[in-house]
């Protein structure tokens, strides 16, 4: 009998290359991965893995079985879902990750409208800072991950599907004194010889705004960094450089700030939900999405 566990072991082996990383993920000893793995072999009654350098990479046989394991993991979440479903009584716990850019803005009305409508189901929620929370959506750690896409759509990964909540919008903060600080759209062009304060980079809304300057025929000199919105603003306002924000920030806006749209609206981005393949239909996740669907349309997030 192939147990889901050891599947989950050779899928996270498939995707990360080692025995050690693919136990880091899943919260593992190596050795007990090695052990699990050694299992789920004889289980298959064929050679599954084979060794590549210091890697090991699935064989033919080990392939099939991972494409099989996608599809069985995604049935057993679908699988406790009708379960759920089944039951008019307690509707559970969720785990739900976002930026810090969108946990007061988004996520805790949504949070407050579940608590509401729905007393029976309690939602926990943590601030995500970085590519490991797909690790932890897949794991089990979150249930829902908030997020946002700077390529411009739905990120591909045969453990997730995601949900589109909107569109996340960002607008120009620029000095009050700034020529352009008149509240009419202003064109990126214009600014191609301006100091920026940007994000850290390489994260979702730097690679946005590099994106849409390069669109625009410049490459945007970023001066300063930092990823908090109230710094960002205070810096703009201290007349440091003009900076992206996102629309649905609620960082309060101060004076010496005026926030105008970019004309074209070419800072744009997807805002998602992802949750694990099949677990959508669980009544708690459900409800959380709707709640999220519904926070979106009235935030600017549309």
């Amino acid at each position: 009998m192939i147990e889901l566990s050891r599947l989950k072991i050779l899928v996270a082996l498939h995707e990360l290359g080692t025995v050690h990383a693919a136990a880091t993920r899943l919260h593992v000893s190596p050795s007990a991965a090695s052990q699990q793995l050694a299992t789920l072999t004889r289980d298959a009654g064929t050679a599954l893995t084979e060794a590549d350098g210091r890697t090991l990479r699935l064989t033919d046989a080990g392939r099939v079985l991972v494409e099989h394991a996608y599809a069985l993991l995604a049935l057993a979440e679908r699988a406790a879902g009708d379960v759920q479903a089944a039951s008019a009584g307690d509707l559970g716990r969720l785990t739900v990750g976002a930026y810090a850019s969108t946990i007061s803005s988004l996520l805790l009305p949504a949070v407050a409208r579940l608590r509401d409508r729905h007393p029976g189901l309690s939602t926990d929620v943590r601030e995500i800072t970085g590519p490991g929370a797909l690790d932890a959506l897949s794991n089990g750690e979150l249930d829902i991950v908030v997020t946002v896409d700077a390529n411009g759509s739905a990120p591909e990964d045969p453990r997730h599907s995601s949900i589109t909540l909107g569109t996340d919008h960002l607008d120009l903060a620029l000095p009050a004194d700034h020529p352009h600080a008149s509240g009419v759209a202003v064109e990126l062009a214009s600014l191609a010889h301006e100091d920026w304060v940007g994000t850290l980079a390489g994260d979702a809304c730097d690679t946005l705004v590099h994106r849409a300057c390069a669109d625009a025929g410049f490459r945007p000199r970023v001066r300063h960094r930092v990823n908090d919105r109230t710094a960002t603003l205070a810096m703009v306002a201290a007349g440091l450089g003009i900076a992206a924000v996102p629309r649905v920030t609620a960082a309060p806006i101060p004076r010496g700030v005026t926030i105008v749209p970019a004309d074209g609206d070419p800072l744009r981005r997807p805002a998602l939900a992802l949750v694990r393949r099949g677990s959508e239909t669980r009544p708690a996740v459900a409800r959380c999405l709707t709640a999220l669907q519904d926070i979106a349309g009235t935030t600017g997030c549309a």
